[in-house]
């Protein structure tokens, strides 16, 4: 039994993905901070089809040869060729002293087709940390651009050209928060301004919304916090990459200004409209249907799973809460559209599934917008919420102490309760860890979540083996006397190992449905989230102590009878819950088939994972066959 968990554990630490958001294309970033330098600073080097500063004007003919060399050297893809002939064609318009209308339009149309042909980020994936920024900012910003932004610090006296002043209303109106981050990340040539690329991604979108924040004042935010919560820009601003992408110039009246102000400042605010995931959900299929035209297959499906892994999946939870059906729809919908992506559908069907599915999240938009919970099925929610996650996780403790209680080795208690306060713990750290440290993408969730359920299918299937095995009081007895009256520190670890990975799996789970869940509720009902929780959590102690006063009373071979039947069937569970994780992910195919959906018991209608299910089954039933037939063998001879 120690071998089989040591390599259970060795094949787990082998397994698990270590791979988080993939890094952006160098090349393609710098690119976009060029295009954003030169669609800024061109209207300072020429006006009216005069060169009006020579300086400037040599910056931006070497700024542009830069942009066509970069281009060419962009990772082979479709598309790359018309990026090369639209970088020429703005070298040749600031050749040709064409006008700053003209090569903004140019510099745009060329920095969206990068960004979507390279998949570039132009927004942060989380709201930044505005505390975070303003510490980052006095370490490695203030001692040249002043403590307060004014381009009056120490040490860039003498600097030529100057540090900026974040408050110059002429220079910063003309810059979004994605300029000041691309600034940030890769620094300005021939400046002393350089790249902060050692900072991470979310650090230096911290710092960039900070630095955006320091132009306005405390009464104009106000004003945009007023203006927002009456209703003002909710679509014009419905998320980060709308308000990372924003130029103060071109927003509009003193309202919308106001309105980007404060959210610079405050951008927890958009988490209170939920607009974020399904603007991403959009966005990502718009681009996986844009490279799919493009004869990008690869690159489609890749952005299709994002799509749901990135931009849907975070709102299960609450859609669940709202109109469960419609959930379903949106998962069989994304499914359908990801499968003639990665085989060879036909344009014109994709383009059917896209569309249909376009209008699906139309429906899943309304539905949230109207459907806040009420404080009963608040309740309901967090109640039933805890008691599916943890009900699986409690089958197995509690069948785990009542083991060692027919063993006689109470003492060994300690190790389980390790193990399973270990994973809360954990559980915590992870989501503490993924919320304010590092990005865990969706695809690295869900391909974390398929090993430790497959490796919890594996380690729970060996031990219905052991313990039917076990199911005669005689052999019982004798396993006793031989092994558990001397079962020593590393067996016991290795039961508190199985304790913790019942429970983690649960745990990370459970904490990002009942976030989603609060947001989802109203002010008045939040109270009962908690409640529900609590009531939960009191439920499933009671089981558990009711599962171990059963054991207590069972005869040794029901006992033993009774636990394998039900690590098999826990089992099956986890096999099917791991391979669906797996195929979500996209690490294995999908083959869909009519059959029904029960998540409670990880049965869904995909042949991979039904498939592993009946091979479970099959095992089961021959060990149980053989089983049956060793023990009746003397008696048949006779």
């Amino acid at each position: 039994m120690q071998r089989f968990f040591g390599l259970m554990l060795a094949c787990m630490l082998l397994a698990l993905p270590v791979r988080g958001v993939p890094a952006q294309d160098e090349t393609a970033g710098r690119l976009v901070h060029l295009l954003d330098y030169i669609g800024v600073d061109y209207g300072g080097a020429v006006a009216d089809g005069q060169v009006s500063s020579a300086a400037e004007y040599a910056e931006m003919q070497e700024f542009t040869a830069s942009v066509a060399q970069l281009v060419l050297s962009l990772p082979s893809k479709p598309g790359r060729e018309e990026l090369a002939r639209e970088a020429n064609a703005l070298r040749t318009a600031v050749d040709d002293k064409a006008s700053a209308a003209d090569v903004i339009r140019m510099t745009g149309q060329l920095k969206a087709r990068i960004g979507e042909l390279y998949e570039l980020r132009l927004a942060p994936q989380r709201a930044p940390d505005l505390v975070a920024g303003a510490q980052i900012y006095a370490a490695q910003c203030a001692a040249c651009h002043g403590a307060q932004g004014h381009g009056d610090g120490p040490a860039g006296q003498g600097l030529d050209p100057p540090p900026s002043d974040f408050h110059d209303p002429i220079r910063q109106g003309s810059q979004s928060l994605a300029m000041l981050y691309n600034t940030i990340s890769y620094g300005v040539t021939g400046t002393a301004m350089v790249g902060f690329g050692s900072l991470s991604e979310q650090e230096r979108w911290a710092l960039a919304f900070y630095v955006g924040s320091l132009r306005h004042d405390a009464a104009t935010r106000r004003a945009g916090e007023l203006a927002w919560q009456d209703g003002c820009c909710k679509d014009q601003f419905a998320d980060l990459f709308a308000v990372a992408g924003a130029v103060p110039d071109q927003v509009g009246g003193s309202p919308q200004l106001a309105v980007l102000a404060y959210l610079r400042s405050t951008p927890l605010a958009l988490r209170d409209s939920r607009g974020e995931s399904l603007a991403l959900t959009r966005q990502l299929l718009l681009e996986s249907l844009a490279q799919y035209r493009a004869g990008d297959r690869a690159g489609a499906y890749r952005t299709a799973l994002a799509a749901y892994l990135d931009g849907f999946e975070p709102l299960e939870q609450v859609l669940q809460a709202v109109d469960p059906a419609l959930k379903l729809e949106v998962e069989t919908r994304m499914m359908a559209y990801r499968e003639p992506l990665r085989a060879t559908g036909s344009q014109a069907d994709v383009e059917q599934l896209h569309a249909g599915l376009v209008k699906v999240l139309d429906r899943v938009e309304a539905a949230l917008a109207a459907g806040n919970l009420d404080a009963k099925l608040a309740f309901a929610s967090a109640f039933f919420i805890l008691l599916r996650e943890g009900l699986e996780a409690v089958l197995v403790l509690a069948a785990m102490f009542a083991f060692l209680g027919k063993a006689g080795r109470h003492e060994a208690y300690r190790y389980l309760h390790i193990g399973w306060a270990g994973a809360l713990a954990a559980g915590v750290v992870t989501w503490g860890v993924a919320a304010y440290v590092v990005t865990i993408s969706g695809a690295t969730r869900e391909l974390s979540e398929g090993f430790i359920a497959l490796l919890a299918a594996g380690i729970l299937f060996y031990m219905g083996f052991w313990l039917h095995d076990k199911s005669h009081a005689d052999r019982w007895q004798a396993y006793i006397n031989q092994h558990l009256g001397s079962m020593g520190g590393r067996s016991l670890w290795l039961l508190a190992f199985l304790a913790f990975i019942a429970v983690y799996r649960e745990v990370f789970e459970t904490i990002l449905f009942f976030q989603a869940l609060w947001l989802q509720t109203t002010p008045a009902g939040q109270s009962m989230v908690l409640v529900g929780a609590l009531s939960g959590a009191v439920v499933l102690a009671l089981v558990s102590w009711g599962l171990l006063r059963l054991s207590t009373r069972l005869p040794l071979g029901l006992f033993f009878g009774a636990s394998a039947l039900l690590m098999y069937l826990l089992a099956i569970v986890f096999a099917g819950k791991g391979i669906v994780a797996l195929q979500e992910a996209g690490t294995l195919p999908i083959s869909s088939i009519a059959f029904p959906r029960v998540d409670l018991l990880g049965i869904y209608p995909t042949l991979q994972s039904l498939g592993a299910q009946a091979l479970l089954v099959i095992g089961a039933a021959l060990h149980y066959a053989l089983a049956l037939r060793k023990r009746r063998g003397p008696y048949s001879k006779a």
